[in-house]
């Protein structure tokens, strides 16, 4: 049995019952009474009445038919991708208020699937250079070990070859922390667990991943340590964002620089100010320095993917908070980082 939903199956049955319920009543007042004409009367109402239902009915069902076929024809086109129906010009009417806002939707989901498209291509871009640049460090550390083995007696060429390995790996470890980062921002295996809690320790955990770094450009950080701050926040990947400022601070800043950060109590948040006296940013730049894998021209040449200060500011707003940076080119930047003072803002 077919129970798909029809309107003309609707049609019908409401003609039907109609029908029946007039026929019930026609029944019902030639039982009351035997004037002919009073009969006859009310005969030709109820013919006109159907006949005028029957119209009525037919209209209706024509015109949702005409309805609904413009419709499937307008979403068959926005599927197959042409537009030139949109420049069909219709009278104010439902069908030309549908289209409008079709149009806008087809307008935003196309934008959307470009924008994809090229961040896609983007990623397979840079996943395949990442891929090419680890192999061919692999393939100079095999080198250069073969080289170790056969001076291992010469001091000054085996000190030359230790360097280059040094060099080698600080490269191999920087591209495995970029395949690290770009897998967490892909698979989104970001879980957070936010609490009330101090902010030091997830700090200093922080600063310990880029102390070595900061060292040897004799790059000075000064932070006093307090557990008087507490802020609402997730300690192991709120320190995976500072991290990111700091590992940036630190890629920016030339040798004898200085980084300082500071903590600081207000009303509604306990604020991070990271400052740093690097290269800085032009204004310009400001608003897109979080945006997924972007890179300054000006650090174009420097390493770096354009991931870790995007994963900062996702892992920060999905904690209420917010990021304010304020930079001048050749004079430093201070990212400000905000983090809700007191208990689950839900």
């Amino acid at each position: 049995m077919d129970k798909k939903f029809s309107l003309k199956k609707v049609y019908i049955v409401l003609t039907l019952l109609f029908v029946i319920i007039l026929l019930c009543t026609y029944a019902f007042l030639y039982s009351l009474t035997s004037d002919l004409k009073i009969f006859l009367l009310f005969t030709n109402f109820v013919i006109l009445l159907l006949a005028w239902v029957a119209i009525l009915l037919y209209s209706i069902f024509h015109k949702l038919t005409l309805f609904t076929n413009e419709l499937h024809r307008t979403l068959d086109n926005m599927i197959d991708g042409n537009i030139s129906f949109f420049e069909e010009k219709y009278n104010e009417t439902l069908l030309s208020q549908i289209n409008h806002h079709l149009y806008r939707l087809y307008n935003i989901l196309e934008v959307a699937k470009n924008s994809a498209n090229k961040e896609r291509l983007r990623l397979q871009e840079l996943i395949s250079d990442i891929s090419h640049q680890l192999k061919t460090l692999m393939t100079t550390l095999r080198l250069t070990e073969s080289s170790m083995e056969r001076d291992i007696l010469d001091p000054n060429k085996l000190r030359s070859l230790l360097h280059t390995n040094t060099l080698l790996l600080n490269k191999l470890e920087f591209l495995l922390l970029s395949l690290v980062k770009i897998s967490r921002l892909e698979t989104g295996i970001i879980t957070l667990f936010p609490s009330y809690q101090a902010i030091g320790n997830t700090i200093l955990t922080a600063l310990e991943n880029v102390v070595l770094a900061a060292t040897k450009k004799k790059i000075e950080i000064v932070f006093h340590y307090s557990d008087e701050y507490k802020a609402y926040h997730d300690s192991k990947w709120t320190s995976e964002a500072l991290y990111n400022i700091l590992d940036n601070a630190v890629k920016y800043t030339n040798e004898n620089g200085h980084i300082s950060i500071e903590v600081s109590t207000l009303e509604l948040y306990t604020k991070i100010s990271i400052k740093d006296s690097g290269i800085g940013i032009k204004e310009s730049g400001i608003p897109h320095i979080f945006q997924r894998f972007y890179r300054s021209p000006s650090v174009k040449n420097l390493p770096g993917v354009g991931i870790g200060l995007h994963l900062a500011h996702d892992i920060i707003t999905r904690q209420y908070g917010f990021i304010h940076v304020l930079s001048t080119p050749n004079i430093g930047s201070t990212f400000e980082v905000f983090l809700v003072n007191g208990d689950s803002p839900n």
